[in-house]
């Protein structure tokens, strides 16, 4: 049996819109209605408000409760800082998403586990597209496997 997806989101003042506006998507408030991906807890790291914040703080709180979950998302208005931040902890595999291809080649192949996203470039239209390609990937394994294991 499948384990049920855990998600931890984290934006910076800029993200803040494009990340509730994933929430809502991922975890609609009717209750006969169930998430989407089967994601049983999702955490949100902040920002909370659109009081400028440091994304470097955020990642930091985010890098933590990461260990607990199977799924990262984070946002900030160009995707990078977040991207930076995040990749700095060992635990993380982050990549900065513009394209379904992108998400869906660093999931099979890189095993990454959290997706950046920059708000500035992004509609919630297409981030739907990223998050959707994100969850419903897979790592292939085999070769891919041997070339992770390398840098973790």
């Amino acid at each position: 049996m499948k384990t049920k997806n855990t998600l931890i989101l984290g934006s910076d003042h800029r993200g803040l819109n494009l990340k509730h506006s994933i929430y809502s998507w991922l975890m609609p408030d009717n209750p006969d209605v169930s998430s989407r991906f089967d994601i049983d807890i999702i955490k949100d790291m902040g920002a909370y408000d659109d009081k400028r914040v440091d994304y470097p703080d955020i990642v930091k709180k985010f890098a933590r409760e990461k260990k607990n979950a199977t799924h990262g998302i984070l946002i900030c208005g160009s995707g990078f800082g977040v991207s930076i931040a995040a990749n700095r902890h060992k635990h993380i595999r982050a990549i900065v998403g513009r394209s379904v291809r992108d998400v869906s080649m660093s999931r099979r192949h890189n095993d990454t586990n959290v997706l950046c996203i920059g708000a500035d470039f992004t509609g919630t239209w297409q981030a739907k597209r990223l998050v959707r390609a994100f969850f419903c990937g897979e790592f292939e394994g085999g070769r891919h496997a041997k070339r992770i294991g390398k840098i973790t």
